[in-house]
């Protein structure tokens, strides 16, 4: 009885914490590449996004995105950040 109680309460974590992972999109509209710093609270990334391509990042809760030079930003769920013109912005999907 005590195996299925763990592995119920198992399921039960993976399912909330799988449910609340989304992939936000990183744009960069600009004409160079940039070297951005990702950071949730369960990881730190570096992520090289080219001139005038799209990354997806997957994200649990808030994540704080940083580029040298440009700016800081967060992000959450289905959000899409965008390097435009050398500013960093958030908007909803």
């Amino acid at each position: 009885m005590k195996a299925l109680v763990r592995w119920l309460s198992a399921a039960a974590l993976v399912i909330s914490v799988g449910a609340s992972a989304q992939a936000i999109d990183v744009v960069n509209e600009d004409t160079r590449g940039y070297q951005i710093t990702i950071t949730s609270s369960s990881m730190t990334r570096d992520l090289t996004l080219d001139a005038r391509t799209l990354s997806l990042v997957v994200c649990v809760g808030t994540c704080e995105f940083y580029v040298p030079g440009v700016g800081r930003t967060t992000a959450r769920g289905n959000d899409v950040v965008t390097i435009r013109d050398g500013k960093l912005v958030t908007s909803p999907r």
